[in-house]
């Protein structure tokens, strides 16, 4: 993922080693630990959420209708004479 070497990874632990010090480190490295075992849980509470929204049988019902009333708008305009959409627009125009 970040494609760092075994080179790169030393020196990183000794930049870590010299500012955090020795007795420090073993803190440090579990205050990261932590960290990111929360971010994991985090991260995978967010993608089941949103995947059970899509699973949702509610949402799956109401992206349907949503698709029937669009199609039935496009088929109402498709197949009505022109100068019937004019007198609807007017009609909304004065509602």
């Amino acid at each position: 993922m970040f494609n760092i070497g075994g080179g790169e990874l030393l020196v990183i632990f000794l930049v870590v080693v010299i500012f955090v010090g020795p007795s420090k480190l073993p803190e440090v490295a579990n205050i990261l630990g932590r960290a990111t075992t929360t971010i994991r849980r985090f991260n995978q509470s967010f993608q089941d959420e949103i995947q059970s929204s899509f699973d949702d049988p509610i949402e799956a019902a109401a992206r349907e209708r949503g698709h029937a009333i669009t199609n039935a708008e496009h088929n109402k305009t498709k197949n009505a004479p022109p100068d019937a959409l004019d007198k609807e627009t007017d009609v909304e125009k004065e509602q």
